[in-house]
């Protein structure tokens, strides 16, 4: 085999199932809501918390965020990114936002360390995405 046909270890794009997205999800701490506001894609980071199959975040009500992501389609995208090593995965979940208004649902996502958002303010409105689509890719090594 000459030089010119040994490359050594290449990288690979591989498709994630549904299941290992949602495990992947369930890693991290911080995602991005993508949506469309006054005609204008936006994309914001939150924190948010995974359950029972949705992801939900805080957000104030009187934000971009909270106008603009009810009723309608939204994106979430989170990462995980190893620079050094060139490696990482991404998933992706797209579907409705909608307020979280049940009190059963929202006694379980209160409490300490339970997406706390990074930024200040008054973040008491929960955000949820029930995903219609989930995608993922993970890029790895041979």
């Amino acid at each position: 085999m000459s030089s010119l046909d040994d490359r050594g270890p290449r990288r690979q794009l591989l498709q994630l199932s549904a299941e290992d997205c949602w495990e992947l999800l369930k890693t991290q701490e911080v995602g991005r809501v993508g949506f469309v506001h006054h005609g204008t894609p936006q994309i914001f980071p939150v924190n948010f918390q995974v359950h029972e199959g949705r992801v939900l975040f805080r957000t104030t009500p009187y934000g971009a965020v909270a106008h603009a992501v009810t009723g309608t389609e939204i994106a979430f995208e989170v990462d995980l990114i190893d620079h050094p090593n060139q490696i990482g995965w991404s998933v992706l979940l797209s579907g409705p936002g909608q307020h979280e208004t049940d009190p059963a649902v929202l006694s379980q996502l209160w409490g300490p360390d339970r997406a706390t958002p990074w930024a200040d303010g008054n973040r008491v409105l929960w955000i949820s995405l029930t995903p219609t689509e989930v995608s993922g890719r993970r890029i790895a090594w041979d």
